[in-house]
């Protein structure tokens, strides 16, 4: 399935957006600018950010002034504004109970517990002070902008809430939204196709980062050994996709695309296997 990149807690109170006339203002309108948001959870305890996407890792991790965690995803995301990239984010006031268990180059897998809100640096009450952006984290992570706010910095730039996350419904109650729309994740396509193992029949079938053609092209360097051992015995050289005649096990299955242990292809250009 695709990977989308979901709102990351269970309870959606926004209690300043991007767009406040307060402390988030400034942020928006220096350059360079971010957009970030304050989520308080449902109750104004202390609820968890959960890992957004199929995978992201800690880049970094800064402990003078407010607590402060810098995410970045392992693969690209399929956003709410119908993009895909590398998705980056920075959270802020998680207190030290959470913090001390987190550590540079950590791994969390989609629905795992990251940290919990809190009030670190002084903040009035338990919330999380989100910023997100495409690509990879930039230089430090952040830099001051022009009012003197420290934005977060990212490789290919900052975007609104609404842009980048999808509302997963069935795992997102919303409360209150301060005036952002947010998309409703869409309800995964049935597929004619199945796991199991294939025959390709078409000439060369690329191979594909995910589920479309949207995603860039895999080089025959990144395919599995034995993906390239097959290439090589049917070819005769090293070839930048499946050639026919090529099996592989689909692992995975989203509309017509097959997830391969070398990566996505159309399952239109293949056989299934008895």
């Amino acid at each position: 399935m695709s990977n989308y990149l979901t709102y990351p807690c269970k309870n959606m109170k926004i209690t300043q957006s991007y767009s406040g006339t307060t402390s988030h203002k400034p942020h928006t309108t220096g350059r360079p600018a971010d957009f970030p948001w304050d989520e308080a959870g449902a109750n104004g305890g202390r609820e968890w950010m959960y890992c957004p996407c199929d995978e992201m890792k800690i880049v970094r991790l800064y402990t003078r002034g407010a607590n402060t965690i810098w995410l970045e995803s392992t693969s690209e995301v399929d956003f709410a504004d119908g993009t895909s990239d590398f998705a980056s984010g920075q959270i802020t006031h998680p207190n030290n109970d959470d913090f001390k268990n987190l550590k540079e180059g950590q791994i969390f897998k989609r629905g795992e517990k990251i940290c919990r809100e809190g009030t670190d640096g002084n903040a009035t009450g338990n919330h999380f002070h989100f910023s997100f952006g495409k690509g990879k984290i930039k230089g430090s992570g952040w830099t001051q902008n022009s009012n003197g706010k420290w934005v977060l910095t990212t490789t290919n730039g900052t975007y609104k809430p609404e842009k980048l996350f999808y509302v997963d419904k069935s795992f997102t109650k919303v409360i209150q939204t301060k005036g952002i729309s947010f998309k409703t994740l869409p309800k995964a396509k049935k597929s004619k196709y199945s796991t199991g193992d294939y025959e390709v029949t078409t000439s060369l079938l690329r191979v594909r980062k995910g589920a479309g053609t949207k995603y860039s092209k895999k080089k025959f360097k990144d395919f599995t050994v034995g993906a390239r051992n097959q290439i090589i015995e049917i070819a005769g050289r090293p070839m930048d996709g499946y050639v026919k005649g090529v099996q592989f096990t689909a692992l995975e299955v989203s509309g017509n695309w097959g997830k391969t242990p070398s990566g996505w292809v159309h399952l239109g250009y293949c056989k299934k296997l008895p």
